[in-house]
């Protein structure tokens, strides 16, 4: 899933890893303004779900306040 938010741009995901499990993982860039760094976050593992659609809907909340505290 990816969409915008603020000046961010963000792709949630979610790793099917080999125990079964479904791990969050949200990786967000800040729209470059003239004169600024291209800047990147990779979340990691957030949290493991029984299911994708868990796992995005929790990158999703997790990704979208990352981006509140940064653009404070």
């Amino acid at each position: 899933m990816q969409f915008d938010y603020r000046h961010f741009h963000i792709d949630c995901r979610a790793h099917h890893a080999e125990d079964g499990a479904y791990y969050a993982r949200a990786k967000i860039t800040r729209v470059p303004r003239r004169n600024e760094p291209f800047v990147s976050h990779d979340s990691g593992d957030i949290d493991s779900f029984a299911n994708e659609a868990d796992a995005i809907s929790c990158a999703r909340t997790w990704a979208i306040e990352w981006c509140d505290v940064a653009a404070q």
